[in-house]
């Protein structure tokens, strides 16, 4: 299981997933000068989803004897880090119009969605190699 290069993305993938859950998104500065911070935790809906999407990545993981659910799995889950990387950016400007936030920038917590995604591709390609190896020496016997 672990001998497989897409493994080694799988768990770097579920990794970032729950390391994303503590990390700041969003630091702003509003006009009293104080800052105000938007991280994972405080929004319930995102905290379901980047759990589901690290759960998802251990569950691929686990498939190891089934590639072809596992390369599902793996497309879901790029699917999934998309979809997620959109809804972190709309909550993010909610937080921005709710808090009337001046001047802020994202923190290294809203970019570790991006390389999720670029790890479950990885995972994806790696689980597609394999098949196609595999079937290549069915072929020669």
């Amino acid at each position: 299981m672990i001998q497989r290069i897409q493994s080694l993305w799988l768990i770097v993938a579920a990794a970032i997933a729950f390391a994303t859950y503590k990390l700041t998104l969003y630091t702003g500065k509003i006009a009293d000068g104080s800052e105000r911070i938007f991280q994972l935790a405080n929004d319930f809906f995102m905290v379901i989803v980047i759990i589901a999407l690290g759960l998802l990545a251990l569950i691929s993981l686990c498939l190891f004897k089934n590639r072809k659910l596992q390369f599902k799995l793996s497309v879901t889950g790029v699917i999934f880090s998309i979809a997620f990387l959109f809804l972190e950016y709309f909550k993010v400007e909610q937080f921005k119009k709710e808090n009337l936030i001046l001047t802020g920038s994202y923190q290294i917590g809203a970019l570790l969605p991006i390389v999720m995604i670029v790890f479950f591709y990885l995972a994806a390609r790696g689980v597609y190699k394999d098949d196609r190896l595999i079937k290549s020496m069915d072929r020669l016997r």
